[in-house]
């Protein structure tokens, strides 16, 4: 009998980790098809990717849901959590055509960061949540710092805030969920680049360097995008107070 429960359970666990990412796709391809992009920041990413040189994506967990949407087919290994959760999360990533390292900095940790160093030493790039799986939100932790000083790969602060968008307000990393007809604001930082020698206070230097620059990168995207609200909302006010506007 328990057997058979046993079985029942790993079939339940192994639909709903095909169904769940099948429809997170879906509906983030439906969402995307509705909205538009604006980019800063972008000749930091074009000094790297189209020239095929490694680098590592650092993605603050608030911009997990759509990170694996806005970098598709883009060859990124990216690190996620052995959690039940990361099962979903790995689901999401390879059908949008990356793949993934398991691990994190409570579980696998050691084996997960060497295998990143592998793959990044393959000159492919890779992506991070610096302040993933648990937190605290919005402060970096040494794994991405590690991984970039051992390989000698610069780390690109990468984050995304949209027009319309519902904020998980209840929730740890306040995670950003996009509305449809959005304008995606996504912005690059300058590339940063680890010294492969460092103390201990050293280390904690880069680390808070690259946490600064993240969180600067992170201020930007939010700046444009609510000057993009402002201007929508002007134009819509300007278009209701002058009929004649409308054609």
């Amino acid at each position: 009998m328990s057997e058979k429960l046993d079985t029942r359970e790993s079939f339940k666990r192994r639909f709903l980790v095909w169904l769940v990412p099948t429809i997170v796709v879906f509906l983030q391809r439906i969402i995307g098809l509705t909205s538009r992009k604006v980019e800063l920041g972008k000749e930091h990413f074009n000094s790297l990717y189209p020239l095929k040189k490694p680098f590592i994506l650092c993605v603050w967990h608030t911009n997990v849901l759509y990170s694996p949407y806005l970098n598709k087919n883009r060859k990124l290994a990216v690190l996620i959590s052995e959690s039940k959760d990361g099962d979903f999360i790995t689901g999401v990533v390879h059908r949008f055509g990356n793949g993934s390292i398991r691990g994190s900095s409570s579980k696998g940790g050691s084996k997960a960061l060497k295998a990143m160093i592998v793959h990044l030493r393959k000159n492919l790039p890779a992506a991070f949540t610096p302040d993933g799986p648990r937190g605290p939100a919005w402060i970096v932790q040494p794994g991405v710092i590690a991984a970039a000083q051992v390989s000698q790969v610069p780390i690109l602060p990468f984050h995304y805030e949209c027009t319309k968008q519902w904020i998980a307000e209840k929730s740890w990393d306040k995670h950003r969920i996009p509305k449809p007809f959005t304008t995606f604001v996504i912005s690059y930082g300058e590339p940063i680049m680890i010294p492969r020698d460092l103390d201990e206070a050293g280390f904690e230097r880069e680390r808070l360097k690259v946490e600064k620059a993240m969180l600067e990168n992170k201020s930007r995207a939010e700046q444009k995008a609510e000057e993009l609200r402002v201007k929508s909302s002007s134009r819509s006010n300007r278009s209701e107070l002058n009929p004649e506007t409308r054609s």
